[in-house]
């Protein structure tokens, strides 16, 4: 039967030598986090971007609306069908529009954090740390 003390004593240099290798992972993921933030995270969050601008468009189609601008509505080929048809057309591209162009707005400012947010963070905690020591 081996000794107590031997078995304590191999585990506890398992557990400082997991430790270390814990701590040395932390490091070096503070370290990587900002290459992976502005490359990798960065194209991903942009193909994101992309994908939901391109998935409101399809949902709002305003693509189709301008291309069937002068078909008539409910096959009325009269010429007051014809007008209310392009006059309502214009109206729902007009506000799918502003509705597409919203919400790319907002995408494209979400996207434009992603990248600032942590230059920001990391001024203020300067800012912080460099106003304790002064004052």
């Amino acid at each position: 039967m081996p000794s107590p003390f031997l078995v304590y004593s191999t585990h506890m240099d398992a557990a400082h030598r997991a430790s270390g290798n814990i701590m040395l992972e932390a490091v070096l993921d503070i370290v990587r986090f900002p290459l992976w933030w502005y490359s990798s995270g960065l194209l991903r969050t942009l193909r994101f971007a992309k994908e939901m601008i391109i998935g409101y468009e399809r949902s709002l189609a305003v693509g189709i609306w301008v291309k069937n601008m002068f078909v008539p509505m409910f096959g009325q080929y009269d010429w007051q069908s014809r007008i209310i048809s392009v006059f309502m057309r214009f109206v729902n591209v007009i506000g799918r529009g502003i509705g597409l162009l919203v919400v790319s707005i907002v995408i494209v400012m979400i996207a434009v954090a992603y990248m600032v947010l942590p230059i920001v963070a990391g001024l203020m905690v300067v800012y912080s740390a460099l106003s304790a020591l002064v004052g």
